[in-house]
Protein backbone atom coordinates (compact mmCIF):
# COMPACT_ATOMS: atom_id res chain seq x y z
CA UNK A 1 0.00 0.00 0.00
CA UNK A 2 1.06 3.60 -0.52
CA UNK A 3 2.74 4.85 2.62
CA UNK A 4 1.02 7.80 4.28
CA UNK A 5 2.73 11.15 3.90
CA UNK A 6 3.52 12.49 7.35
CA UNK A 7 2.94 16.01 6.03
CA UNK A 8 -0.55 15.38 4.65
CA UNK A 9 -1.94 17.95 7.11
CA UNK A 10 -0.02 20.72 5.33
CA UNK A 11 -2.28 22.54 2.88
CA UNK A 12 -1.95 25.84 1.05
CA UNK A 13 -5.05 27.75 2.15
CA UNK A 14 -4.01 31.37 2.55
CA UNK A 15 -2.50 33.98 0.24
CA UNK A 16 -0.55 36.82 1.84
CA UNK A 17 -0.03 39.64 -0.62
CA UNK A 18 2.28 42.64 -0.29
CA UNK A 19 2.46 44.70 -3.49
CA UNK A 20 4.32 48.01 -3.49
CA UNK A 21 2.31 50.33 -5.74
CA UNK A 22 5.14 52.82 -6.11
CA UNK A 23 7.22 50.26 -8.00
CA UNK A 24 4.78 50.21 -10.94
CA UNK A 25 3.41 52.60 -13.49
CA UNK A 26 -0.28 53.21 -12.58
CA UNK A 27 -1.72 51.19 -15.46
CA UNK A 28 0.69 48.30 -14.88
CA UNK A 29 -0.17 48.23 -11.19
CA UNK A 30 -3.90 48.04 -11.91
CA UNK A 31 -3.31 45.27 -14.42
CA UNK A 32 -1.16 43.21 -12.05
CA UNK A 33 -3.62 43.65 -9.20
CA UNK A 34 -6.33 42.23 -11.46
CA UNK A 35 -4.17 39.13 -11.82
CA UNK A 36 -3.67 39.05 -8.05
CA UNK A 37 -7.44 39.10 -7.53
CA UNK A 38 -7.83 36.28 -10.03
CA UNK A 39 -5.34 34.17 -8.11
CA UNK A 40 -6.86 35.20 -4.77
CA UNK A 41 -10.16 33.58 -5.76
CA UNK A 42 -8.47 30.17 -5.61
CA UNK A 43 -7.52 30.54 -1.92
CA UNK A 44 -9.68 30.05 1.15
CA UNK A 45 -8.32 33.23 2.71
CA UNK A 46 -6.48 36.32 1.44
CA UNK A 47 -4.55 38.78 3.57
CA UNK A 48 -3.37 42.04 1.98
CA UNK A 49 -0.40 42.96 4.13
CA UNK A 50 0.27 46.60 4.99
CA UNK A 51 2.49 48.20 7.59
CA UNK A 52 -0.52 49.18 9.67
CA UNK A 53 -1.96 45.64 9.84
CA UNK A 54 1.29 43.65 10.11
CA UNK A 55 0.55 42.52 13.67
CA UNK A 56 -2.68 40.90 12.50
CA UNK A 57 -0.58 38.45 10.51
CA UNK A 58 0.24 36.51 13.66
CA UNK A 59 -3.44 35.96 14.46
CA UNK A 60 -4.20 34.23 11.15
CA UNK A 61 -3.30 30.74 12.34
CA UNK A 62 -0.78 28.18 11.14
CA UNK A 63 1.82 30.09 9.09
CA UNK A 64 2.64 26.90 7.21
CA UNK A 65 -0.72 27.12 5.42
CA UNK A 66 0.27 30.43 3.83
CA UNK A 67 2.02 31.48 0.66
CA UNK A 68 3.26 35.04 0.26
CA UNK A 69 3.34 36.98 -3.00
CA UNK A 70 5.42 40.13 -2.66
CA UNK A 71 7.45 42.75 -4.51
CA UNK A 72 9.56 43.48 -1.41
CA UNK A 73 12.88 41.67 -0.84
CA UNK A 74 12.64 42.59 2.85
CA UNK A 75 9.15 41.14 3.23
CA UNK A 76 10.22 38.04 1.29
CA UNK A 77 13.04 37.46 3.74
CA UNK A 78 10.80 38.04 6.76
CA UNK A 79 8.12 35.66 5.50
CA UNK A 80 10.61 32.90 4.87
CA UNK A 81 11.97 33.45 8.36
CA UNK A 82 8.46 32.68 9.62
CA UNK A 83 8.37 29.45 7.64
CA UNK A 84 6.12 30.86 4.89
CA UNK A 85 6.63 29.95 1.24
CA UNK A 86 7.30 32.98 -0.96
CA UNK A 87 6.91 33.92 -4.61
CA UNK A 88 8.77 37.12 -5.38
CA UNK A 89 7.38 39.54 -7.95
CA UNK A 90 10.30 41.46 -9.41
CA UNK A 91 8.95 44.81 -10.57
CA UNK A 92 12.53 46.11 -10.78
CA UNK A 93 14.89 43.73 -12.54
CA UNK A 94 17.87 45.45 -10.87
CA UNK A 95 16.55 44.63 -7.40
CA UNK A 96 17.77 41.44 -5.74
CA UNK A 97 14.69 39.52 -4.66
CA UNK A 98 15.21 37.37 -1.57
CA UNK A 99 13.09 34.44 -2.73
CA UNK A 100 13.81 31.09 -4.41
CA UNK A 101 11.04 31.68 -6.97
CA UNK A 102 10.67 35.00 -8.78
CA UNK A 103 8.21 36.04 -11.49
CA UNK A 104 8.29 39.12 -13.72
CA UNK A 105 4.54 39.21 -14.33
CA UNK A 106 1.43 37.41 -13.16
CA UNK A 107 -0.31 36.96 -16.51
CA UNK A 108 0.66 33.31 -16.91
CA UNK A 109 0.90 32.35 -13.23
CA UNK A 110 -1.71 29.79 -12.15
CA UNK A 111 -2.83 28.38 -8.83
CA UNK A 112 -0.98 25.19 -9.68
CA UNK A 113 2.24 27.18 -10.13
CA UNK A 114 1.82 28.66 -6.65
CA UNK A 115 0.93 25.26 -5.21
CA UNK A 116 4.11 23.75 -6.58
CA UNK A 117 6.20 26.54 -5.04
CA UNK A 118 4.44 25.86 -1.74
CA UNK A 119 5.08 22.12 -2.01
CA UNK A 120 8.77 22.61 -2.82
CA UNK A 121 9.17 24.89 0.21
CA UNK A 122 7.59 22.31 2.52
CA UNK A 123 9.28 19.30 0.87
CA UNK A 124 6.00 17.85 -0.37
CA UNK A 125 5.95 15.72 -3.54
CA UNK A 126 4.32 17.16 -6.66
CA UNK A 127 1.39 15.36 -8.20
CA UNK A 128 2.38 15.07 -11.86
CA UNK A 129 -0.63 13.55 -13.62
CA UNK A 130 -3.50 11.11 -13.43
CA UNK A 131 -4.66 8.49 -15.88
CA UNK A 132 -7.82 6.40 -15.77
CA UNK A 133 -6.31 3.96 -13.29
CA UNK A 134 -3.11 5.56 -12.02
CA UNK A 135 -1.69 8.50 -10.11
CA UNK A 136 1.83 9.63 -10.97
CA UNK A 137 3.67 11.76 -8.43
CA UNK A 138 7.16 12.55 -7.22
CA UNK A 139 8.99 10.30 -4.81
CA UNK A 140 8.97 11.33 -1.14
CA UNK A 141 11.25 9.89 1.52
CA UNK A 142 8.22 8.26 3.16
CA UNK A 143 8.01 6.06 0.03
CA UNK A 144 11.42 4.46 0.49
CA UNK A 145 10.24 1.17 2.06
CA UNK A 146 7.53 0.79 -0.59
CA UNK A 147 10.15 1.39 -3.28
CA UNK A 148 12.31 -1.42 -1.89
CA UNK A 149 9.28 -3.70 -1.78
CA UNK A 150 8.60 -2.88 -5.44
CA UNK A 151 12.16 -3.67 -6.50
CA UNK A 152 12.07 -6.98 -4.59
CA UNK A 153 9.52 -8.34 -7.07
CA UNK A 154 10.82 -11.21 -9.24
CA UNK A 155 12.34 -10.28 -12.59
CA UNK A 156 11.68 -6.56 -12.06
CA UNK A 157 15.40 -5.70 -12.15
CA UNK A 158 16.37 -8.06 -14.95
CA UNK A 159 17.10 -5.16 -17.31
CA UNK A 160 17.24 -2.13 -15.02
CA UNK A 161 19.66 -1.04 -12.33
CA UNK A 162 18.77 -2.33 -8.84
CA UNK A 163 18.53 -0.04 -5.86
CA UNK A 164 21.57 0.72 -3.72
CA UNK A 165 21.79 -0.73 -0.19
CA UNK A 166 19.19 0.92 2.05
CA UNK A 167 21.28 3.69 3.66
CA UNK A 168 23.00 4.53 0.38
CA UNK A 169 19.68 4.58 -1.49
CA UNK A 170 18.25 6.88 1.19
CA UNK A 171 21.05 9.39 0.59
CA UNK A 172 20.69 9.03 -3.18
CA UNK A 173 16.96 9.74 -3.06
CA UNK A 174 17.44 12.76 -0.78
CA UNK A 175 19.92 14.19 -3.26
CA UNK A 176 17.61 13.33 -6.16
CA UNK A 177 14.71 15.26 -4.62
CA UNK A 178 16.90 18.30 -4.06
CA UNK A 179 19.03 18.35 -7.18
CA UNK A 180 16.92 16.64 -9.88
CA UNK A 181 13.32 17.47 -8.94
CA UNK A 182 14.47 20.80 -7.54
CA UNK A 183 16.53 21.83 -10.57
CA UNK A 184 14.73 20.28 -13.54
CA UNK A 185 11.18 20.02 -12.20
CA UNK A 186 10.94 16.48 -13.59
CA UNK A 187 12.59 13.10 -13.17
CA UNK A 188 11.65 9.53 -12.33
CA UNK A 189 8.27 9.44 -10.58
CA UNK A 190 6.17 6.87 -8.75
CA UNK A 191 3.06 5.19 -10.18
CA UNK A 192 0.20 4.34 -7.82
CA UNK A 193 -3.04 2.44 -8.33
CA UNK A 194 -5.74 5.07 -7.73
CA UNK A 195 -8.17 2.56 -6.24
CA UNK A 196 -5.86 0.77 -3.79
CA UNK A 197 -3.03 3.25 -3.26
CA UNK A 198 -0.49 0.49 -4.02
CA UNK A 199 2.83 1.48 -5.54
CA UNK A 200 2.72 -0.39 -8.84
CA UNK A 201 5.62 1.11 -10.72
CA UNK A 202 8.07 3.83 -11.48
CA UNK A 203 8.14 5.95 -14.61
CA UNK A 204 9.28 9.35 -15.77
CA UNK A 205 11.70 11.33 -17.89
CA UNK A 206 15.26 12.48 -17.24
CA UNK A 207 17.82 14.55 -19.10
CA UNK A 208 20.64 12.06 -19.60
CA UNK A 209 23.15 11.15 -22.25
CA UNK A 210 22.63 11.07 -25.20
CA UNK A 211 19.82 13.64 -24.81
CA UNK A 212 20.30 16.95 -26.57
CA UNK A 213 18.46 20.20 -26.01
CA UNK A 214 14.68 19.75 -25.68
CA UNK A 215 15.12 15.99 -25.36
CA UNK A 216 14.51 13.64 -22.44
CA UNK A 217 14.89 9.94 -21.81
CA UNK A 218 11.87 7.84 -20.83
CA UNK A 219 12.14 5.21 -18.12
CA UNK A 220 9.48 2.85 -16.80
CA UNK A 221 8.91 -0.27 -14.73
CA UNK A 222 5.66 -1.94 -13.61
CA UNK A 223 5.08 -4.62 -10.97
CA UNK A 224 5.16 -8.08 -12.59
CA UNK A 225 1.61 -8.97 -11.46
CA UNK A 226 0.40 -5.89 -13.41
CA UNK A 227 2.13 -6.85 -16.65
CA UNK A 228 0.03 -7.31 -19.80
CA UNK A 229 -2.84 -5.25 -18.37
CA UNK A 230 -2.07 -2.00 -20.20
CA UNK A 231 -0.66 -0.08 -17.24
CA UNK A 232 2.69 0.71 -18.89
CA UNK A 233 0.95 1.87 -22.06
CA UNK A 234 -1.51 4.02 -20.12
CA UNK A 235 1.16 5.70 -18.00
CA UNK A 236 3.85 6.12 -20.66
CA UNK A 237 1.44 7.67 -23.17
CA UNK A 238 0.42 10.19 -20.50
CA UNK A 239 4.06 10.95 -19.67
CA UNK A 240 4.91 11.45 -23.34
CA UNK A 241 2.02 13.91 -23.62
CA UNK A 242 3.25 15.64 -20.45
CA UNK A 243 6.74 15.97 -21.92
CA UNK A 244 5.29 17.62 -25.01
CA UNK A 245 2.65 19.85 -23.43
CA UNK A 246 4.10 20.75 -20.03
CA UNK A 247 7.85 20.39 -20.50
CA UNK A 248 7.89 21.63 -24.13
CA UNK A 249 10.21 18.82 -25.21
CA UNK A 250 10.68 17.94 -28.86
CA UNK A 251 11.88 14.34 -28.62
CA UNK A 252 11.78 11.43 -26.17
CA UNK A 253 14.50 8.80 -26.22
CA UNK A 254 14.55 5.39 -24.56
CA UNK A 255 17.42 2.95 -24.05
CA UNK A 256 16.62 -0.76 -23.98
CA UNK A 257 18.87 -3.80 -23.64
CA UNK A 258 18.93 -5.68 -26.94
CA UNK A 259 17.69 -8.86 -25.22
CA UNK A 260 14.69 -7.14 -23.61
CA UNK A 261 12.18 -8.19 -26.25
CA UNK A 262 9.04 -7.21 -24.31
CA UNK A 263 10.27 -3.60 -23.97
CA UNK A 264 11.35 -3.47 -27.60
CA UNK A 265 7.85 -4.58 -28.67
CA UNK A 266 6.30 -2.14 -26.20
CA UNK A 267 8.23 0.86 -27.55
CA UNK A 268 7.39 -0.09 -31.11
CA UNK A 269 3.71 -0.23 -30.12
CA UNK A 270 4.00 3.28 -28.67
CA UNK A 271 5.42 4.58 -31.94
CA UNK A 272 9.13 4.74 -31.09
CA UNK A 273 11.70 4.07 -33.82
CA UNK A 274 15.12 2.49 -33.31
CA UNK A 275 17.90 4.96 -34.08
CA UNK A 276 20.99 3.07 -32.89
CA UNK A 277 21.98 -0.38 -31.72
CA UNK A 278 24.67 -2.15 -29.71
CA UNK A 279 24.27 -3.81 -26.33
CA UNK A 280 21.66 -1.14 -25.64
CA UNK A 281 19.33 -0.02 -28.41
CA UNK A 282 18.20 3.59 -28.48
CA UNK A 283 14.65 4.36 -29.57
CA UNK A 284 13.30 7.79 -30.48
CA UNK A 285 9.86 9.39 -30.45
CA UNK A 286 9.39 12.82 -32.04
CA UNK A 287 6.81 14.95 -30.24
Amino acid sequence: MMLPNTKDTLQMKRLICYMEEEKFAPEVYREQMEHVRRLAQTFEQVFYLQQENAEELFALGDARQSLCLTTSPEVAGQMQGLGIAVVGFSADTQELMQAPYVVLGLEEVTHEDLLRVYQRWHHLPWKILETKRCLVREFAMEDLDALFELYDQPHLSDYIEPLYPYEQEMQYEQNYIQHVYGFYGFGMWLVFDKNTGQLIGRAGVEHREPCGEAEVELGYVIRPERWRQGYATEVCRAIIAYARERLCMERVLCRVHRDNEPSICFLTKLGFEKVSDGEEWIFSYTL
